[in-house]
């Protein structure tokens, strides 16, 4: 299975709104979507060293730094067929909470997938972050497939997010 872990510059900016997702409300979610669209974009361009770029410092940091990371994602997308992952998508924007350091967000990450002819859509969740008042965010899997926990990766991780 496929675990995504991702920091975001917002470099790139895809503005097509995806079907299954709400249509941004204000700058913050407007924001989200910027940065986990250039995030996803990489991730199916499979430039894995941009990749590596927009994930969550403390996971690339675990990971042993940005080459080690890459290097780590290659080699694990090598062993999964190109057939099998057809894209990875941003979904909805569950949630954002505004903390005295940070903004924190739950989105969905979509994953479709093509699997003995037929075509399933694998829903995960995504932690955001944000230190600069909701323009620039970072993400990471919210999922425990890894053995990490959220708290792991960002200790500080509200206890409003669910």
């Amino acid at each position: 299975m496929i675990t995504v872990f991702v920091t975001i510059s917002c470099k790139e900016q895809n503005e097509a709104i995806l079907s299954g997702r709400s249509e941004p409300t204000n700058d913050t979610e407007k924001s989200i979507y910027r940065c986990g669209d250039s995030m996803m974009a990489a991730f199916n361009r499979k430039d894995w060293t941009t990749f590596v770029k927009y994930n969550h410092p403390n996971m690339t940091k675990r990971m042993g730094g940005t080459a080690a990371f890459a290097s780590f994602i290659s080699k694990q997308m090598e062993n999964i067929p190109d057939t099998l992952v057809k894209s990875v998508e941003m979904g909805k924007i569950l949630q954002v909470v505004k903390t005295p350091k940070d903004e924190q967000c739950v989105v969905e990450q979509i994953i479709k997938m093509k699997l003995d002819g037929k075509v399933i859509d694998k829903k995960t969740f995504l932690v955001g972050e944000s230190l600069d008042q909701g323009n620039n965010w970072t993400f990471f899997d919210a999922s425990t497939k890894t053995g990490l926990t959220p708290e792991d990766i960002k200790p500080d991780i509200s206890k409003k997010l669910q």
